[in-house]
């Protein structure tokens, strides 16, 4: 993944499909039809997997609540996508149990549970890592002994999957230009190339670092921005009707000791909503969410206010009593926009299908609206085929399910992660909680750590994974690292703030940054963390802040 040689590819000649968004779903596409032989470029606005894409719930699964909503197609597809997943993915796609708890008064009941499971388990045509079981509430408070025992009448135990959203898209992307795309991230849109009679020849790509404009010609163009369709499909046709409905989902991170769980728990929304979140472990850490309000407005400004922590506290100290977490045990947020397809009338946001459409403007555009994350590789191969009818056949197919990248080679063992810890003084489980995600490219990242003694074991392995992000992964601002090639941002006590000046002059040395440039980047690194913990600047007393909350509670019941 090389920026400079994909810039100057972008303008030679004509490709067969212009992809604009470097998210899950634009990398999935690219990779599609780069595999079935058509020359495909791919630009970005900012770093790849930016929007939602890295602000999931970071879950590989069916959906379970979407059962409920007898969405038998969406979940078959994407349980299905999930058991394909790991095997693509093994180092990304890990199979997780969950524990999912039943109180008196809550929507589901054990009878409903255990149907909507055994459904789910036949989806995966019963390769599920553990079948589902069906558990009385002692049984299951020996999973998870936190849970709160008042009015527990029981719950299941099933497997479902966990991922790290951003470098999942990371290695679909390495994937499709392992295939031949060009891809570069910070070229943002500025306009379309047309034909004599107005279809879509390319489009006007603006480089965000450098300043320079280059144009990008192509047969096709798609647009696969998330929650920014309805702009792209503005900037093509001022007149276009909106297809999109944002919902906002919010997350947050605490300490794994202020939250200690062995397995995913299945949580309800406190007050009258009761709706699905999840609390999950990972590494040191227990991330929380997620809410699902309507959002409208720039997707850019969408950040997490007191409501929304409260609320998502509220949720966990109801189920897990003995936690008491408040907003000083938020280690971490992240805000992602679900670019929902705009239904009939105002239904509840939770009840919206999560299902994608394409669509086709006059123009020639196509836009891509909906879609989950877990079924990224089905919905590409049904786009490639509606952009390019006939073009899959068998070769097509299995290379479609081949591994990615990271496992396409033997993955580390107990015994490699002991002795790299032995060599370099660091606990294996905490290498395993930083290095993991590299699977197979494990030992690039290894060849990386700095020869001269004097750092930290810590910061030693995040100047390894700093050059290899700028080296082989198009990391290009600082935040691209912290927050999506390593989590360092989300998932550390003190958000990487210690490193920030040597992780930066690491950059550096290595894009060739002015003093000026790298102090600018230490500047915005640190504005985003703050912007990520600004909910506790609000001094409003929690009384008064959660009434808008409950107000929106009322108002989608009413819906």
């Amino acid at each position: 993944m090389d920026r400079t040689r994909s810039l100057g590819a972008l303008t030679e000649g004509t490709y067969d499909l212009l992809v604009v968004g470097g998210g899950v779903t634009g990398a999935g596409v690219a990779r599609e039809a780069s595999l079935r032989g058509f020359r495909v470029a791919l630009v970005e606005q900012g770093d790849f997997a930016s929007g939602t894409s890295s602000r999931s719930t970071k879950l590989i699964h069916g959906g379970l609540r979407y059962l409920k909503q007898f969405d038998f197609k969406l979940v078959a597809e994407a349980v299905q996508e999930r058991q394909m997943l790991l095997q693509m993915a093994p180092h990304l796609v890990g199979a997780t149990r969950f524990v999912f708890p039943v109180y008196r008064g809550d929507p589901d009941s054990l009878l409903a549970l255990r149907m909507g499971l055994l459904v789910y388990d036949l989806f995966a045509r019963l390769q599920a890592a553990v079948p589902h079981r069906i558990l009385g509430p002692r049984a299951l408070r020996g999973y998870e002994p936190g849970l709160r025992d008042r009015d527990l009448v029981g719950g299941a135990v099933y497997t479902d999957s966990r991922t790290d959203d951003a470098r999942l898209t990371l290695a679909v992307l390495e994937s499709a230009t392992g295939y031949g795309a060009a891809v570069a991230n910070y070229a943002g849109l500025e306009g379309f190339l047309r034909l004599a009679d107005g279809r879509l020849a390319g489009a006007r790509v603006h480089d965000q670092l450098s300043g320079h404009r280059l144009e990008v010609r192509a047969k096709r163009v798609l647009a696969a921005v998330g929650p920014w369709a309805d702009a792209v499909r503005r900037l093509d046709d001022p007149a276009a009707p909106s297809i999109l409905r944002l919902t906002k989902g919010v997350h947050l991170t605490v300490a794994q000791d202020r939250l200690p769980l062995s397995n995913a728990v299945v949580m309800r929304g406190p007050d009258r909503d009761k709706r699905m979140m999840f609390a999950i472990p990972r590494g040191s850490f227990t991330y929380l969410g997620t809410t699902d309000t309507d959002f409208e407005g720039d997707p850019d400004t969408a950040t997490a206010d007191r409501e929304d922590v409260e609320y998502i506290l509220a949720a966990t100290n109801a189920l897990f009593p003995g936690a008491t977490l408040t907003f000083a045990d938020v280690v971490s947020t992240w805000v992602g926009l679900r670019p929902l397809v705009r239904p009939p009338g105002h239904a509840n946001p939770s009840a919206v299908s999560r299902d994608y459409e394409i669509f086709h403007s006059p123009s020639g555009l196509v836009s891509i609206g909906g879609g989950k994350l877990t079924a990224f590789r089905a919905m590409a191969e049904h786009v490639v085929d509606d952009l390019f009818p006939g073009s899959r056949g068998a070769r097509e197919r299995a290379a479609s399910r081949a591994a990615l990248p990271g496992a396409e080679g033997p993955l580390p063992t107990a015994a490699d992660w002991n002795r790299l810890a032995s060599n370099t003084n660091t606990r294996p489980e905490r290498l395993r909680e930083w290095l993991a995600l590299y699977g197979s490219q494990l030992p690039q990242v290894v060849s990386l750590l700095p020869v001269e003694a004097g750092d930290e074991p810590g910061l030693a392995w995040h100047r390894a994974m700093t050059r290899y992000a700028v080296e082989h992964e198009m990391a290009q601002r600082l935040e691209d690292v912290y927050r999506r090639r390593t989590g360092l941002m989300l998932f550390s006590q003190h958000n990487g703030r210690a490193w920030v000046q040597p992780l930066a002059q690491e950059m550096a040395e290595l894009l060739g940054w002015s003093p000026q440039r790298t102090a600018e980047e230490v500047r915005r690194m640190e504005a985003a963390i703050a912007a990520m913990l600004a909910f506790r600047e609000d001094t409003r007393t929690p009384e008064v802040s959660r009434a808008p909350v409950a107000a929106q509670q009322q108002k989608s019941a009413a819906m």
